[in-house]
């Protein structure tokens, strides 16, 4: 029953359920004919359609109100259950529609932009100018504008005049919307209705097929009772008769020569089918790995065909013998066909190709096995006509590799296909590895036991071995194992991909073994270990692993070697540097193009700019030292990243091979070659910047220093520090200006790089006596070659060639000061110090110059030296120029004076005699019980020096009156023993300064006599001597 249609005022057509009963329903129509017989007239109940109850009132005009209220109510329920029972609502279909202002705004700006077009062609076209002075222009252009406007003009009136129609026809299109929507669920309706009548004939033919017969019981019973029933028709059929074994054996008999004779003289028999034999009256023909076919004859006639017996399948996973059936059926149809039309070549080509076909279709089963089982998501299989297509390793990256099996139409001599001689159709092989035909692999595959997995294998095997041989190629050209001083070994099969193996020694203690899984397609590395996780992914993700899966294993083979000298050189004490990660190209540039990996490590005695590096290639392992920059030095707390200024190869028994397990000799004879080559290194750089000349000599010894070069040093005179600038010790000087510096080990306490100096000195003074060595220094001398050998030790990586100026500068100054006190007896010295005799006496008066590295030089004398006194004014005297010449002609003139003061203050004591030296030239004498002061002054005179012995005025320039003091003065108008008077004062030689003092000592010998006038003066003067005792003092420091 349709449903209800209502439409909406605002022009869209919903489905509603509607007030009003467009049909009236039969259970309305029952209704009122059981309410309202009376009448009989069932329209009358409902006047209207859409009506409401008040129609259905106005009915009943008659009767009380009471029922006239209850018929009212029962008939708003029966109409409300009625609303709710309605069927559903009819599909309203918009599909299609567009809105008509749509459509009319698209054609006026249709028509604006084809009048725009127009207005442009016509301003295109020219235009004539007619003679003679009508309105009208009749020109060709003129006509053409006025025909392509009016066109236009009357093609948009068109289309315009086909919008009116629409527009007058959408005023109806609310009813025209209903009656395609009742059209639409009435097609429906008839569809259903023809689909039921066809579903119900459909179901009537298929029970037809269902339907028994009723049992025939009387039948059956009599059947079943008696063994024969009345009712059954008989046929008359006529028993054989039983053939007599006898007989039965006669007649095989007869038909096995038959059947020899007819084969023999004949049948043609194909070159497959020659195997056969004739036995029980049949000729069984035998195809190796194929198949047995039984045939005999009908009849003595030869030119009466053959006919089938029986078919047995000789390989497996196959029946022994095919069950009778629809299959055994066709097959003999189909061969006897065969024997009657080809005879014996026609049932071979069938029976051949049912057998290949069969074949392909077990191997079809097998492989999708395969694929749902242990190959699971790495094998692709692709039936393509006769063939089957095994993509296999489906995960692995790069090109795909393939298997096809399939049919072989014609034999070709060696080529992958072949696996019999004959020709004809055949099952043949072809491998693609990596997307292409590989020819030449033998492949032994049983036709007699068909197994997909077994072929699959030897594939894999040819697949794996391929990989291994063509990566032992590759590394085999290297130097390490193309002299077999690692070993590499490949193991091969050729049935079993798992026994396939690749064994690599990276090590002379590591070795790793590289299988492949048969399945996957994935190379492992054993024994797991995160170093070999690490390869292993990388190997893996290469796209053709048997072209460079040997660089992973090479650098593997680098990291290897880089890890165990790592840990032997942190059991040493030697410290990894991680912070220097220079780049490839980088390693390549400095250590050669053929490194993989370098390793850096530093000893902590070392200087942050020298690291010793080791590495490793297939061209063997090597020890490096390096240089980094200088504003790159590793610390292990701030450098950010240092970078490589230059490297040298270490001379080592390991170049170009394998490193050996490091014990602690080996690695003390690398640590001492790298040290020698760091020192050389340095010092040469120094040298250059100093622009000091120099050159390498490699000398022929024995001794283990002799790995080294000796470097001889050309040392100019400007370039020691203490050189005398003056011609006179130039021509005294007689130090060699070749210097010889070697490199003798290294220090173990200390780790500090040990140098041996060897200076030559022809001073014939320094050959007379040894070298005192009992200050401590590491210095040796030989009188007789007169060659200075000492030892510098300094850190690895900083410069010798500074200690080695500085001690050639004590060499130096030691030749100088031997030189100068070359007249005096030398008693020892060394670099430090030097012991000589300036006085023979008696006494002898000895003299001690020490001269430590950056303390100025000292003078020293043992107690009752005379010289004591000016000890320190000696000493000052000695920093200076020449100073030790000048000491020592200071020794030699002052002589005299400090014996003469010596003896003074031996006969008056120190409490009657103050004597103060002011410097090594000037000195005052002053008595106690006598005011006033005398100085003592060395000044030269005409080429000679003279003491002048003057007596001093007070500060108010009063000098003291007193007999002695008359006498004092009195000496300057008298002349003694080297001595004279010379006003203001006395001038004596350095020999009679001597006597002069004696003099002196007499006539102050006696106190003065005590005069009362005079105590005041006494006393005033020493109130004045106390108060200059400030300025009497001399700081020597």
């Amino acid at each position: 029953m349709p449903g209800v249609l209502r439409s909406e005022r605002d022009g869209r057509q919903d489905v509603k359920p509607s007030q009003g009963f467009p049909i009236k329903s039969a259970v309305m129509a029952d209704h009122d004919t059981a309410n309202h017989t009376d009448d009989g007239n069932q329209e009358r109940n409902f006047s209207t359609v859409n009506g409401s109850l008040e129609d259905v009132n106005r009915y009943q005009t008659n009767g009380n109100l009471s029922a006239t209220e209850q018929s009212q109510a029962s008939l708003s329920a029966f109409l409300d259950d009625s609303l709710r029972q309605l069927p559903p609502e009819i599909a309203h279909i918009t599909m299609g529609y567009l809105p008509l202002s749509d459509l009319i705004t698209r054609l006026v700006q249709e028509t604006f932009n084809g009048m725009n077009v127009v207005i442009n062609e016509m301003s295109e076209v020219p235009i004539s100018q007619s003679n003679g002075s009508t309105p009208v222009n009749p020109t060709q252009g003129n006509v053409q504008k006025k025909l392509r406007l009016l066109e236009f003009t009357q093609d948009r009136r068109a289309k315009f005049i086909k919008i009116l129609v629409l527009s007058q026809w959408s005023r109806r299109a609310e009813s025209i919307s209903k009656v395609i929507d009742l059209k639409a669920w009435l097609d429906a309706q008839s569809l259903q209705y023809d689909s039921a009548c066809s579903w119900i004939g459909e179901l009537k033919r298929i029970m037809a097929l269902e339907r028994m017969p009723n049992p025939d019981l009387k039948t059956a019973l009599e059947a079943l009772s008696l063994g024969k029933a009345p009712g059954l028709p008989d046929l008359g059929y006529v028993r054989p008769k039983q053939v007599p074994p006898q007989q039965l054996l006669t007649a095989l008999r007869s038909i096995n020569t038959q059947l020899t004779i007819r084969l023999r003289l004949h049948e043609t028999i194909p070159a497959p089918l020659k195997n056969y034999s004739i036995s029980n009256g049949r000729a069984t023909f035998r195809v190796p790995n194929e198949f047995e076919v039984d045939l005999s004859i009908a009849d003595e006639d030869p030119s009466t065909q053959l006919y089938f017996i029986d078919f047995r399948f000789l390989y497996s996973p196959t029946p022994a013998e095919i069950r009778p059936g629809r299959l055994r059926d066709d097959l003999e149809a189909r061969v006897n066909i065969l024997l009657g039309h080809d005879g014996l070549k026609g049932c071979y080509q069938f029976l051949h190709d049912f057998v290949l076909s069969h074949k392909l279709n077990i191997f079809r089963h097998q492989v999708h096995r395969l694929s749902q089982a242990r190959w699971s998501e790495h094998l692709k299989v692709e039936a393509v006509h006769r063939s089957l297509v095994i993509q296999y390793w489906v995960t692995r990256p790069g090109a795909k590799s393939w298997i096809e099996l399939g049919i072989r139409r014609r034999s070709v001599k060696k080529s992958s296909w072949l696996h019999e001689e004959e020709d004809g159709p055949h099952i043949g092989i072809r491998w693609f590895c990596a997307g292409k035909e590989v020819t030449n692999v033998p492949l032994i595959i049983d036709l007699g036991d068909l197994s997909v997995e077994a072929i699959l294998k030897q594939i894999i095997s040819a697949h794996t071995n391929a990989i291994f041989k063509e990566t032992r190629a590759k590394l085999r050209e290297g130097h390490l194992y193309s002299k077999k001083t690692l070993r590499l070994k490949h193991n091969r099969s050729t049935i079993e991909p798992a026994a396939c193996n690749l064994s690599v020694q990276l090590t002379p203690s590591q070795s790793c073994t590289i299988i492949q899984e048969p399945v996957s397609g994935r190379l492992v590395l054993l024994p797991p270990s995160s170093l070999y996780s690490r390869t292993e992914r990388e190997i893996n993700n290469l796209v053709s692993p048997e072209k460079t899966a040997f660089a992973c294993i090479a650098t593997l083979r680098a990291a290897a070697s880089c890890e165990e000298v790592e840990r032997a050189l942190r059991c040493y004490g030697w410290t990894t540097v991680n912070s220097l990660r220079p780049n490839q190209d980088k390693v390549r540039h400095h250590f050669g193009r053929d490194t993989l990996r370098a390793s850096f490590s530093r000893k902590k005695s070392w200087d942050a700019q020298w690291l010793l590096a080791f590495t490793a290639s297939l061209a063997g392992d090597s020890w490096w030292i390096v240089e980094l920059n200088r504003s790159s030095r590793v610390d292990p707390t701030t450098a950010p990243g240092p970078s490589i200024r230059a490297a040298f190869r270490v001379p080592s028994s390991a170049d170009g091979v394998a490193l050996k397990e490091l014990s602690y000799p080996e690695l003390s004879q690398i640590e001492v070659t790298a040290a020698g080559m760091i020192s050389q290194h340095t010092d040469s750089r120094q040298l250059a910047l100093q622009k000091i000349p120099h050159r390498l000599v490699k000398t022929s010894s024995s001794r283990a220093s002799s790995t080294f070069a000796t470097l001889y040093v050309h040392l100019p005179e400007s370039r020691v520090q203490t050189a005398p600038k003056n011609q006179e010790f130039t021509k005294m000087l007689r130090l060699s200006q070749v210097v010889r510096l070697s490199f003798i080990g290294i220090d173990e306490s200390t780790s500090y790089a040990n140098h041996l100096v060897i200076a030559q000195s022809s001073c014939a003074t320094l050959r007379s006596q040894p070298l005192d060595s009992t200050d401590g220094e590491c210095v040796t001398f030989h009188p007789t070659s007169g060659a200075f050998a000492f030892r510098l030790m300094n850190a690895v990586g900083t410069s010798a060639i500074p200690g080695l100026l500085d001690c050639l500068a004590k060499i130096q100054r030691l030749v100088e000061y031997v030189t100068t006190v070359q007249a005096s007896k030398i008693h020892k010295f060394s670099l430090r110090h030097i012991e000589f005799t300036y006085a023979t006496g008696p006494p002898e008066l000895r003299a001690k110059v020490t001269f430590i590295d950056e303390s100025p030089p000292r003078i020293s004398f043992v107690n009752g030296n005379p010289h004591l006194r000016i000890q320190n004014q000696l000493t000052v005297l000695l920093g200076g120029r020449d100073g030790l010449k000048h000491v020592i002609l200071l020794l030699s003139m002052t002589l005299p004076l400090m014996r003469a003061l010596a003896a003074i203050e031996t006969l008056r004591g120190g409490d009657e005699v103050t004597i103060l030296p002011r410097s090594a030239e000037w000195y005052q004498l002053r008595y106690q019980h006598y005011p006033g002061k005398f100085d003592l002054r060395l000044r030269r005179r005409r080429e000679e020096f003279l003491w002048f012995v003057e007596e001093v005025s007070s500060s108010d320039g009063k000098k003291p009156q007193s007999r002695a003091h008359e006498e004092f003065r009195n000496l300057v108008h008298e002349k003694g023993e080297g001595w004279s008077g010379m006003s203001p004062g006395i001038v004596a030689s350095l020999s009679g300064v001597e006597a002069l003092l004696r003099r002196i000592n007499d006539i102050f010998q006696n106190p003065p006599a005590i005069d009362p006038a005079s105590i005041a003066e006494v006393q005033d003067y020493k109130a004045q001597k106390r108060k200059r005792q400030d300025d009497d003092v001399v700081v020597l420091d």
